[in-house]
């Protein structure tokens, strides 16, 4: 077992805040399971002088931070920060007073075409350094702690202003601008007396000059898949590389991350890191707004003790009877199934892709009957478990299998009608799930009172309205009979397709989605999905237009009419722009037609790749 220097995990603040008494009791757990460090990701979560802004209640204090660090001290958990330094910085950039300091303003499109994102620094503002270094200096000062981590992942809106597209006129030019940053950065927190940590993924964008960053910066490099056999790219086609051994070569220290989900993630990128050299393990756990931590708290017990030289299972069983205060055999095996599936965010079962979705194979099956296994398992263990922090673990996954129970029972119905046609009977079980949801957001509600009192506001209060209605609205489109099925092939998830889908009748040309990214999201590359939409009179031809990053395959498509009449592709219409094999979407297959470039590397650097529209007009026969 390999010994790393830092032993941490990560508490997201930025997404949610957290009580003090939760934080103590957070690093409570991490000192009784071998940890030795806590880094707080902050992003803006700090008032400080330079930065009043936060309202009331929406970023802790200079001395509760110190609060938090010496309890930690008394414990042996050194605490860190991270505060994000040029991409996700939407927090700070919401407040009028620094707007001005975003890449994208208003009247402009983000990256991916979205307009008015703000969500990352300009760094040729002529205010940006001055206050970020303001900011770094504030927030060092309240951690004694040598390591302070700056982010820079995933800062897609980059080199788009007018400002630093007059600097940056070349790939070159964008390479050495980031390198510039990294070293504008290293530079103050070197200032403040602190080595720089940041997220080594972007360096899959501008590798060139990777060699130029001071060697005293921390490498750390995130992967979440559940098997880390190798380390894969996060965007730009998914490109597979040792970034370990980059490191190792180029002479930096590598702290390897996964995340709290799902359960296999760690254990495997603890194994995949044995044979690499690192200076540390660092467990993250990002955007708990719409969750609780507790789901979690067995998977961090068992890699700490992993990194402390116990085996998986010696791990899991220990932390299960810590935890839960029972040798049980039952409850530990079930909870290790559970945390298995990994849990992931609220709400995404209620996500469109989730409802009109399904592998081409059909629905995952052996998952939903295993999920209701779980749910009749873990119901027989409640009364088994001996230990407050057992019992919030216990209703948390019970509330994460009961979702993910409402989205099969969703994607059920939903894929009914496709196969089936409409009948009221489906309307009648979607009102039955419908229930389920409004009881499930009244129990996450309760949670939130009781796990975050004093915390504003309680998100699961405050979006059961909005998430009824589009519940709702979705069930309202069961009677609709009429919509468009297409099977797709999307082999790198990753990719950014947008897709725009039109239908054609006697009353003319009727869109029926304007923009959209349909993706599987189990992350499989052969799938359909439905989009219900009212059509009216007799369909003779469907154009699909694709713009976006990394392209996208279409295999099929079926049009059905408001009396549930169906119609199929009979012939090529017309075709522009890039695409590949169109006389494949006249069979009923998985041969798919390719649009646009299958590099999302290509169409990132191409603004103009990334807008030309290619498409397919088909002609449509009744059958």
């Amino acid at each position: 077992m390999q010994n790393f220097k830092l032993k941490a995990v990560q508490l997201d603040l930025a997404r949610q805040m957290e009580t003090m008494d939760f934080i103590k009791g957070f690093i409570d757990l991490l000192a009784d399971n071998g940890y030795n460090a806590l880094m707080l990701y902050l992003e803006d979560r700090v008032r400080t002088a330079s930065y009043p802004w936060p309202a009331p209640g929406e970023a802790y204090s200079g001395e509760e931070i110190r609060e938090l660090v010496r309890y930690g001290e008394t414990k042996g958990i050194e605490l860190f920060p991270c505060v994000a330094t040029l991409g996700h910085a939407e927090r700070f950039l919401r407040h009028p007073e620094l707007a001005d300091l975003s890449e994208v303003q208003e009247g402009m499109s983000d990256r991916f075409g979205n307009p008015s994102v703000k969500n990352a620094f300009c760094i040729n503002h002529p205010d940006f350094y001055l206050f970020l270094a303001k900011y770094l200096t504030e927030v060092a000062s309240l951690f004694p702690s040598q390591w302070f981590h700056a982010g820079l992942d995933e800062f897609w809106n980059f080199n788009l202003c007018p400002r630093c597209r007059a600097k940056m006129h070349s790939l070159e030019d964008e390479e050495r601008a980031f390198i510039g940053h990294v070293k504008r950065v290293r530079e103050i927190l070197a200032g403040c007396g602190k080595r720089m940590m940041m997220w080594s993924d972007m360096f899959e964008f501008y590798p060139h000059f990777m060699a130029e960053v001071p060697r005293d910066v921390v490498m750390v490099d995130w992967q979440y898949q559940n098997d880390v056999r190798f380390y894969h790219g996060h965007l730009l086609d998914q490109g597979v590389e040792d970034r370990a051994e980059v490191n190792a070569e180029l002479g930096f220290d590598t702290v390897f991350a996964p995340a709290d989900r799902p359960l296999s993630n760690a254990p495997s990128y603890l194994h995949y890191a044995e044979k690499r050299k690192g200076l540390g393990f660092l467990v993250t756990s990002w955007e708990k707004s719409d969750t609780f931590l507790y789901r979690s708290y067995p998977l961090f017990c068992t890699v700490g003790r992993m990194l402390n030289g116990a085996s998986f299972d010696e791990a899991f069983s220990g932390s299960c009877r810590s935890l839960f205060g029972t040798d049980d055999p039952v409850l530990c095996e079930t909870m290790k199934a559970a945390a298995a599936r990994g849990f992931l965010r609220h709400f995404g079962e209620l996500a469109d892709a989730s409802l009109f979705a399904r592998g081409f194979l059909g629905r995952d099956l052996p998952g939903e009957y295993a999920n209701d296994s779980l749910i009749r398992l873990w119901e027989l263990v409640r009364d088994r478990i001996a230990t407050e922090t057992g019992r919030r673990i216990w209703l948390d996954v019970r509330c994460a299998l009961e979702e993910i129970r409402i989205g099969y029972r969703l994607n059920a119905i939903f894929q009914d009608a496709v196969d089936l046609g409409y009948s009221p009977v489906l309307t009648e079980r979607a009102q039955a799930v419908y229930a389920s949801v409004e009881t499930l957001l009244d129990t996450l509600a309760a949670e939130w009172d009781a796990n975050r009192p004093g915390i504003l506001p309680n998100l699961f209060a405050k979006r059961k309205p909005e998430l009824l209605a589009k519940l709702k609205e979705r069930i309202g489109l069961l009677p609709v009979r009429s919509l468009v099925r297409t099977r797709y092939c999307l082999p790198d998830h990753y990719g950014v397709p947008y897709v725009r889908i039109s239908v054609h009748t006697e009353a003319g040309w009727q869109e029926v989605v304007k923009r959209g990214s349909f993706k599987l999201p189990s992350g499989g590359a052969l799938y359909e999905y439905a989009n219900f939409a009212g059509i009216p009179g007799m369909p003779d031809q469907i154009r699909y237009e694709y713009h976006g990053m990394g392209g996208i395959g279409i295999c099929f498509a079926e049009v059905r009419d408001g009396d549930g009449n169906r119609y199929f592709p009979c012939a090529v219409a017309e075709t522009a722009g890039d695409v590949e094999h169109p006389e494949f979407l006249l069979d009923n297959d998985v041969n798919f037609a390719w649009f646009g470039s299958q590099s999302t590397r290509d169409a990132y650097y191409s603004r103009e790749l990334f807008q030309k529209r290619s498409s397919v007009t088909l002609k449509l026969q009744k059958r």
